[in-house]
């Protein structure tokens, strides 16, 4: 079912609950039904929580997940285990690398290492999470500024012609899975 797009303003002082549920949203819709590709392409980059497990609400996604937040490398870890390739583009800067070591430090398994795809570039300016069935991008990188402090705008798109569009895009400039 395609949606109209949903445009948030972030403000310091509103939105903040929304982008993070909205983050939520997308990752454990990721770990129900997991993307072909999965493109996550931020300038700045860290291993931010993404759900909020603390009550262990979301224990059905992942048996093991931790009755606290999780990280986004643990729920990029699980996609790539269920068969999504992951494509990463950030800048080239040792704090973006977080999300990269972590995930590399869980892997183990060589098919698990051939669907993960890690990406620098100096000139990168553009921000985006894409999946098969949404895309969700404006200003915000995925640090903790960036869903907390910063003003930021973001549109939510789940028509599949918008949808798909950026897809191709994304494979075009960063490669990944069609």
């Amino acid at each position: 079912m395609n949606l109209p797009p949903r445009q948030l303003l972030q403000t310091a002082a509103a939105s903040r609950n929304a982008v993070r549920e909205l983050l939520q949203s997308i990752f454990t819709a990721e770990l129900l039904a997991p993307s072909r590709c999965l493109w996550i392409v931020s300038p700045w980059l860290r291993d931010v929580p993404v759900i909020d497990n603390t009550t262990g609400a979301f224990q059905y996604l992942g048996p093991d997940f931790p009755f606290d937040e999780v990280r986004l490398s643990r729920v990029l870890r699980d996609l790539l285990y269920r068969g999504t390739e992951v494509v990463i583009a950030t800048r080239p800067d040792l704090g973006n690398r977080q999300v990269f070591e972590a995930l590399g430090h869980g892997l183990g398994s060589r098919s698990s290492d051939r669907r993960l795809t890690f990406l620098e570039r100096t000139d990168l300016h553009a921000k985006g999470i894409v999946g098969d069935r949404y895309s969700l991008a404006g200003s915000m990188n995925l640090t903790f500024n960036g869903i907390e402090n910063l003003t930021e705008m973001l549109v939510f798109q789940t028509d599949r012609e918008q949808v798909e569009e950026l897809r191709i895009m994304f494979l075009g400039e960063y490669g990944g899975r069609p």
